[in-house]
């Protein structure tokens, strides 16, 4: 018995304890899939990390009602996909599994996925927080104090004059000759 990791299309991940081997794969998780994509379920992508091998299988076609909404890690290898593993639309359930450098599988679950997804996006957080908020503020004040002393040297320094003799909004004609 070995433990994977199911993406179900809502992007809630389980883990799944299978009865696996290399030869049976394909079948087996037909066989576990909720929702599945159009033919036959593939190996999709690969990823390299620390000595393991860990490879997603799921479908790359199907109806847009199972789009699988998860996210995949960037840069993944694909023997037939030339879409980045993080663009590509899947659908149905996704699977991860995961192989020791003898080509063996292990034990992959979702904490490792967890561990994996923010080695590789390098502990990347999107989250905003109130300390953040009043950085923005400041660096925007910064900004347009910093312009409005550019635009006043840029006026003593004679490089232009702004001219506005009127209070329209309408362009003037354009009456050179090219």
């Amino acid at each position: 018995m070995k433990n994977i990791v199911r993406i179900n299309i809502d992007t809630k991940m389980n883990d799944l304890e299978l009865n696996i081997e290399n030869r049976n794969i394909v079948n087996i998780l037909n066989n576990k899939s909720n929702k599945k994509g159009k033919n036959n379920i593939r190996h999709l992508y690969s990823w390299t990390y620390n000595s393991d091998t860990i490879k997603c299988y799921g479908w790359y076609d199907g109806e847009h009602d199972i789009v699988n909404k998860h996210e995949l890690i960037p840069n993944g290898s694909s023997k037939f996909l030339d879409e980045d593993s993080s663009t590509i639309l899947l659908y149905g359930d996704i699977y991860l599994l995961c192989y020791d450098k003898n080509n063996k599988l292990t034990n992959f679950n979702v904490s490792d996925y967890a561990e994996f997804y923010d080695f590789i996006n390098e502990g990347f957080d999107d989250c905003i927080s109130d300390d953040d908020d009043d950085d923005d503020e400041e660096s925007i004040f910064d900004e347009e104090d910093s312009y409005e002393e550019e635009e006043e040297e840029e006026e003593e320094d004679g490089d232009f004059e702004l001219i506005n003799d009127n209070d329209s909004d309408e362009l003037d004609i354009d009456n050179n000759n090219y």
